[in-house]
């Protein structure tokens, strides 16, 4: 029994021990030399935490049984319990993955970042992969420092305007010029999957036009499609995404119907006061003209002055309809984006094989990008001092783009954002606000013969399914790349 109890005692004294706030301080160094500036948290705690000085010393209160980080940007994280020590020091490694071992491609092949001299922006094949757009250029969208991607649609499939380091030109153009596993390239960047690209280099200066000439003038973007890998066993890769797209901005908030006829009525009351009408006259005249001027009225034909002299809507008046043609004229934007990979090689050869399917639908009615796109990358060593590869691509793109940039009355969202709700969409009964059926039992699109605007005789509900603004683009590009002296580090030229 005394041994229990003792047992118990001692394992009490030891939880309170641990459970109290303890001071521990110590240094921290990599390869004997102080390290300044590194972070201590304690896990589970992030906001508990302090940095060491600039003699590598740091001093924090914790309690026994916590376990101490320590963060360095360039070094690895090191986890350390404190078991109750008051002093720990701590000697930090430096992380295995170093600037030099980074490799971009350069106009003459790769280069390690840590040697190039120019001024590079390095954008990984897995970033890009992550945006679900179906331009590669609107995904180096805030990538690359210097560099000023911006869209004045948001059509899917089209191409973002690029800025290399401001405007190059004041008449010329200032696009940077685009080069494809080393080929210049100047076709339509949509017809490039994203799942194909395995990175994409930014060349900023002047050492971008050792190879390109005058044509480098504004920047060079160099993108490099994925290979197969040496002595790798057939790989089978399949990707999917999907997604919705939506305005990025809500529209300007609308009057309703009755504020509409009321707003109406004083501009024609204003009208014939501007004219020296008496203000009961005035009054009067824009009252029994309101539904004439509008063209229909939504209250029904037994209120023929819904709005009295006061300019106020009669009590308890309310529409038989109301049509949001913001509704009728977009859609649940839907992404899809499949695409499967087969890759591997020997000793000699590698091979990359590639098929997708995207599907981008943009928000307003009718408008959208399908592109389907076949790339083939195959690499064989015939000598040793002879490298050959074949590289082919093929796509095929289909773009629907309604007018949506303009103001003219067929212009989408501006029919979508100018059309009150009390000019229906479907022919309604003037009394009841019923739908009105043809002899199918189908709606009767409204094409309002009635109004007095601009969009007298339209519907674009009716009329954008029947004509269609569509392209279609067929691209087969290939080149053939010859290597003399294959090596890792350097593709060598391409002819």
């Amino acid at each position: 029994m005394n041994r229990i109890y003792i047992l118990g005692c001692a394992l009490l004294g030891t939880l309170t021990l641990y459970a109290q706030d303890i001071a521990v301080s110590g240094k921290v160094t990599s390869d004997g030399e102080p390290l300044a500036g590194v972070t201590i948290t304690v896990k589970n705690r992030a906001s508990q935490g302090t940095i060491t000085d600039i003699d590598g010393n740091y001093r924090i209160t914790v309690k026994g049984d916590d376990e101490l980080l320590f963060s360095f940007i360039g070094y690895n994280t090191f986890t350390q319990k404190v078991n109750n020590n008051r002093t720990i020091h701590v000697e930090l490694e430096e992380s295995a993955i170093q600037l030099e071992e980074l490799v971009i491609t350069v106009p003459y092949g790769t280069a390690k970042k840590s040697t190039f001299t120019g001024s590079a922006g390095y954008v990984s094949g897995s970033t890009i992969e992550k945006a679900q757009v179906s331009n590669v250029t609107k995904a180096l969208q805030g990538t690359v420092p210097g560099l000023q991607s911006f869209s004045s649609s948001g059509q899917p499939g089209s191409e973002a305007t690029i800025r290399i380091r401001g405007v190059g030109s004041v008449n010329a153009s200032s696009d940077p010029l685009y080069v494809v596993d080393g080929v210049p390239y100047a076709g339509n960047l949509s017809a490039l999957a994203s799942s194909d690209i395995e990175s994409v280099t930014v060349l900023k200066d002047a050492a971008s036009a050792t190879l390109y000439g005058s044509r480098a003038a504004n920047g060079v973007i160099m993108i490099t499609t994925r290979q197969g890998k040496r002595n790798q066993k057939p790989q089978i890769e399949f990707t999917s995404k999907f997604g919705f797209s939506s305005r990025g901005r809500k529209d300007y908030k609308q009057v309703n119907t009755n504020e509409y006829f009321e707003l109406y009525w004083e501009a024609i009351r204003n009208e014939r006061l501007d004219s020296n009408d008496t203000a009961a006259d005035a009054a009067t005249f824009a009252s029994r003209n309101l539904v004439s001027d509008l063209g229909i009225n939504p209250y029904g034909s037994k209120y023929a002055e819904p709005v009295g002299t006061d300019g106020k809507l009669l009590a308890g008046l309310t529409p038989l309809w109301n049509d949001s043609w913001e509704d009728a004229l977009t859609q649940n934007a839907h992404y899809t984006d499949l695409n499967v990979h087969v890759s591997g090689g020997g000793q000699s050869s590698t091979y990359f094989i590639s098929g997708g399917y995207l599907d981008d639908q943009g928000v307003a009615i009718e408008s959208g990008f399908k592109r389907y796109t076949l790339r083939t990358n195959v690499v064989s060593d015939i000598r040793k001092w002879l490298q050959v590869g074949l590289n082919v691509s093929g796509s095929h793109s289909i773009q629907d783009y309604p007018k949506q940039d303009d103001s003219i009355s067929s212009n989408v969202i501006l029919a979508a954002r100018a059309l009150p709700s009390f000019y229906p969409v479907y022919v309604r009964d003037p009394d009841t606000g019923a739908y009105v059926y043809d002899e199918n039992g189908n709606r009767i699109f409204d094409f309002g013969e009635y109004r007095p605007n601009s969009f007298k005789r339209q519907n674009l509900l009716a009329t954008m399914p029947l004509d269609k603004k569509r392209s279609k683009e067929t691209s087969l590009p290939c080149g053939d790349i010859f290597r003399s002296n294959p090596s890792q580090d350097s593709p060598g030229a391409r002819l």
